[in-house]
C-alpha cells in the first residue's frame, strides 16, 4: 500500500486533475481536427494537442543547461513538446515533495524519480531528459544527492504498474522512509508521428476508424509510505494493489470481445485490498474510441459492478488524451485520487488501451 500524496498533469484538457475532471463532466475532453497536421490525402487529422507543449523560453533554458553539463543533444519537435510538458509536472511534484515531505532537520530520505519516457527516444535523449528532470525536482529544495533515477535502458521496459509494484514492498517495509515521483510523458503531435502511423495503417481516419489518434501529455504521482504520509499531515489517498497481466494475443487482431481477463483482475484487486466490490464508486480507464476496447471495458459494469452507472460513473481518459504511451494510464491514477477524495469511496482504475497489456489498480480514501 502506498500513500498517493499528490498528482500533476499537463493534458490537452487540463493542467490539474480538477481541471480535467471538470472538462470530462462538461463533455469537453475530446480530440479535435488539428490545424497543422494532415494525412496522406492532405486532410486534417484528429489529434489531442496541448497548448502547454510549446514554450520557446523554457526550451532555450533546457538547451543551455544541457550544454553546461557537457551534453550536445538534438531533440525533435515532438521530444521538445514532451519534455516541456514533463518539466511542468516535475516542477509541481518537486515543489510538493519539498513542501510536504522534506524533514525540517536531519538527513532527508531518498527520493526515487521513476520516469517512463517514449520507447522511440534514443538512449542519449533519455539520459539528457532524465538529468534535466532530476535537476528540475532538485530546484525546489530536495537535495540532488538524495534523488535517484532509473537507467535509460530500464525506462524502456517500464510500465506504470511494474514501477508502482516495485515501490510497494519498499514503501511498506519497516526500513527508512522513501519518497517517489513516478512520471510519464510523450508527444505524437508532429508530422513525423502522423506519417509513421499512416505508414503502419494505424492512424485514425474516416476510413480507418480503428486507428490511433495522436496525442500528448505528461502525468505524475507523488508517493510515500503511510507512516511518513500520516506524520506530515498532507492529504492523501491510498494506492494499491496494482496488477498487470498480458493477453495471449493482440486486441487489435481479436475477432470477438472478451472481458474475462479484466474480470479476473478486478476480482484479484478487490480481494487483495479487502474492499467489497459493492463499495466501488467509479471506474476510470485509459480506454479511447476503439469499439472493442470500449465493449471490453463495459463488460465490467453490468455483471461485476452493477452499482456503477455507465453514463456517470465510467470515465474514459483516452477520448481526450489520444495515444501517448503510458501517459493516459498515469492520468487515470491521478484522476482516481481526485475522485476518491471527492466521493469518499474506492475508485477502480483500468488500463486496456494497449494491444497486449492489461492493468488494474484501486485508489481509495484513507480509512
Amino acid at each position: 500500500m502506498l500513500a498517493l500524496v499528490a498528482s500533476a498533469l499537463r493534458s490537452p484538457h487540463g493542467t490539474s486533475a480538477e481541471e480535467l475532471a471538470s472538462a470530462i463532466a462538461d463533455n469537453e475532453a475530446r480530440a479535435d481536427l488539428d490545424k497543422e497536421l494532415v494525412d496522406d490525402n492532405g486532410f486534417p487529422v484528429m489529434t489531442a494537442r496541448s497548448d502547454d507543449a510549446q514554450d520557446d523560453t523554457l526550451q532555450d533554458e533546457i538547451a543551455d543547461w544541457l550544454t553546461s553539463q557537457g551534453l550536445q543533444v538534438r531533440l525533435s519537435d515532438e521530444e521538445w513538446r514532451a519534455l516541456t510538458l514533463a518539466t511542468g509536472v516535475a516542477a509541481e511534484l518537486g515543489s510538493q515533495a519539498a513542501g510536504d515531505l522534506l524533514p525540517s532537520d536531519g538527513n532527508p530520505p531518498m527520493l526515487q524519480l521513476s520516469l517512463m519516457l517514449p520507447h522511440e527516444w534514443t538512449i542519449e535523449v533519455r539520459r539528457a531528459a532524465t538529468m534535466w528532470l532530476k535537476h528540475t525536482v532538485s530546484r525546489y529544495g530536495w537535495p540532488e544527492a538524495n534523488i535517484t533515477t532509473s537507467e535509460a535502458a530500464e525506462q524502456d521496459q517500464a510500465t506504470p504498474t511494474t514501477l508502482l509494484a516495485q515501490l510497494m514492498p519498499v514503501a511498506s517495509s519497516n526500513s527508512r522512509s522513501q519518497v517517489a515521483i513516478v512520471l510519464a510523458c510523450a508527444s505524437l503531435i508532429g508530422q513525423e508521428s502522423v506519417d509513421r502511423l499512416a505508414a503502419q495503417s494505424a492512424l485514425f481516419t474516416s476510413s480507418q476508424s480503428r486507428g490511433q489518434i495522436p496525442g500528448e501529455g505528461a502525468a505524475g504521482l507523488l508517493l510515500t509510505d503511510l507512516q511518513l504520509a500520516h506524520s506530515c499531515g498532507a492529504e492523501f489517498a491510498l494506492l494499491g494493489p496494482v496488477i498487470e497481466r498480458r493477453r495471449d494475443s493482440s486486441a487489435d487482431e481479436a475477432r470477438r470481445v472478451d472481458s474475462t481477463l479484466l474480470l479476473d483482475m478486478v476480482d484479484q484487486v478487490h480481494k487483495a485490498a479487502a474492499v467489497d466490490i459493492s463499495q466501488i464508486s467509479m471506474i476510470v480507464a485509459d480506454t479511447a474510441h476503439r469499439p472493442n476496447r470500449v465493449l471490453e471495458l463495459m463488460g465490467l459494469s453490468a455483471p461485476a459492478i452493477p452499482q456503477v452507472d455507465a453514463a456517470d460513473d465510467i470515465v474514459r481518459i483516452g477520448l481526450g488524451s489520444g495515444s501517448c504511451g503510458a501517459v493516459p494510464f498515469m492520468t487515470v491514477l491521478a484522476l482516481a485520487r481526485h475522485y476518491a477524495l471527492e466521493r469518499g469511496a474506492p475508485i477502480l482504475c483500468i488500463g486496456n488501451e494497449d494491444p497486449i497489456l492489461r492493468s488494474a489498480a484501486l485508489v481509495r480514501p484513507p480509512a
